[in-house]
């Protein structure tokens, strides 16, 4: 009966694992498949070539820069694409500014215009104008940056920042605003003449006593 040394046959087998051929193999077979594909793609673009002296491992130093590339390039798709979509999702937004003209006027030019309509009774219009002039003079003043994709939510933020006395004004100001403007509703002689207050209230610097009444 033949008997088997199971502990020499394991030592056996372990001592040839351990040779270089077979450690070269594994070695060789946990490269990165892609990697391993660039390297082979390199190697065939350099066998075009066969009077260029290159030193060994050529192709390997390729791939690798290669793939580089290849990393650099996704994460600039990646934060084009991200980009993209938050410029996209500010111009789905409702602009309080309806061109780029109303935003290139002064504050002074929409309040007189805000005026004109009170006069002629077209309060809606007064009372958009208004706000408007409200937002141009803050502008003005440094305190917010008049933005045409710009939500009133954004200009709180800011003011809260660099102007907080003015802020339970304008919260109000921007709830009639977008009460008349935002929600089609009908405005009043009273509903200008808050906003008027608003107006007062970001040139006086939006005091203590400062309120839309």
């Amino acid at each position: 009966m033949i008997n088997y040394d199971m502990q020499a046959d394991k030592e056996k087998l372990e001592e040839i694992l351990a040779r270089e051929e077979f450690t070269a193999y594994l070695r060789e077979r946990s490269i990165n498949p892609l990697l391993g594909w660039l390297e082979r793609m390199w190697r065939k673009v350099l066998g075009l070539f066969p009077d260029v002296d290159l030193p060994p491992g050529t192709p390997k130093v390729l791939a690798y820069l290669l793939l580089g590339l290849l990393l650099a390039a996704l994460a600039a798709a990646i934060v084009w694409l991200i980009r993209s979509t938050v410029l996209l999702r500010r111009s789905r937004r409702r602009g309080i500014f309806r061109s780029v003209a109303e935003l290139d006027k002064s504050s002074a030019q929409l309040r007189e215009e805000a005026e004109r309509c009170a006069a002629e009774g077209d309060y809606p219009e007064a009372v958009r104008r208004m706000f408007l002039s409200v937002l141009l003079l803050m502008d003005e003043q440094g305190w917010i940056r008049a933005e045409k994709w710009k939500t009133n939510r954004e200009y709180v933020d800011e003011l809260t920042d660099r102007k907080p006395k003015l802020c339970s004004p304008f919260i109000e100001g921007a709830a009639l605003f977008e009460h008349v403007v935002y929600g089609a509703a009908s405005a009043s002689a009273d509903d200008y003449v808050r906003m008027q207050a608003l107006e007062a209230a970001a040139r006086g610097g939006g005091g203590h006593d400062a309120e839309v009444v």
